[in-house]
């Protein structure tokens, strides 16, 4: 059996990674995940139980297409939130291949810790002195991400081989792994905020500039067909299609644009 473990860290606070685990996939640099699928939840105290099949499309390499043609494999994913003690910790193993390279990961989620350094002042029989004292607290901004795995093949003649294989992949994939996670959660933090304050295209500045755009060609559209009725009524007319032109025509397009059922007469 082969172990690894890793420390890592997202610049978030631990509610949002911990929210955010639920929507991790898909994300850019988890592609192989095929799919996902809810199988059961409980909650118990503070604590919030959780369990998910994921299918996984992880390519065999060259010469382990030899013991196995399988192209999806079957993963338990088991979860434990703690609102109490701030930790989130879940649990893969896969169910598939499992003869041919069983892998168990492990990942803990727990706000970052902070360390700060100091000067601690002590009165001793009188005497003032000072001392430089480190101070470790919880940080409110990041969250620490722990990974660790034991990887495990049963295939005779080939166990160190396989055993390497998996413990090399799992370090490639792991860092990516993080980082698609904090993509999806920076992501939908962004969208929530959007949504808190209130906000849509249509406040947007780009989306005004493109109304005021539209008005314009509106307008101009209008004008163009004035100028049109112009020349057909006569000399006689000009002078009350031009106030027309300039009132009426404006606020019909105004009209039109704070109604999408008005239409333009």
């Amino acid at each position: 059996m082969k172990y690894w473990e890793t420390d890592q860290s997202i610049p978030l606070t631990w509610r949002d990674v911990a929210c955010g685990y639920w929507w991790r996939y898909p994300n850019p640099h988890s592609q192989h995940v095929f799919s996902v699928d809810m199988l059961d939840t409980r909650v118990e105290g503070d604590k919030l139980y959780a369990r998910r099949l994921i299918m996984k499309t992880n390519p065999l390499p060259s010469w382990g297409k030899h013991f196995f043609a399988a192209r999806r494999v079957a993963v338990i994913e088991e979860v434990v939130v703690d609102r109490g003690k701030k930790e989130l910790v879940w649990y893969t193993r896969n169910i598939g291949l499992a003869r041919f390279m069983a892998t168990v990961e492990r990942v803990t989620l727990y706000p970052g810790e902070e360390t700060r350094t100091s000067e601690i002042q002590t009165n001793l029989n009188g005497i003032q002195t000072s001392m430089a004292g480190t101070q470790i607290t919880m940080a409110d901004t990041q969250t620490s991400v722990r990974k660790q795995c034991w990887i495990e093949s049963s295939i005779l003649g080939f166990r160190s081989a396989i055993n390497k294989f998996g413990v090399d992949r799992y370090k490639k994939n792991c860092g990516p792994a993080t980082m698609g996670m904090q993509m999806v959660i920076e992501e939908k933090l962004a969208r929530d905020q959007v949504v808190r304050l209130g906000l849509s295209e249509a406040s947007n500045p780009c989306s005004c500039e493109a109304k005021v755009a539209q008005c314009e060609a509106r307008v101009a559209q209008c004008e163009a067909k004035a100028g049109h009725c112009e020349a057909r009524l006569g000399q006689g007319h000009k002078a009350q299609l031009s106030e027309a032109s300039s009132g009426q025509i404006y606020e019909a397009v105004k009209r039109s644009l704070c109604d999408s059922t008005q239409k333009i007469t």
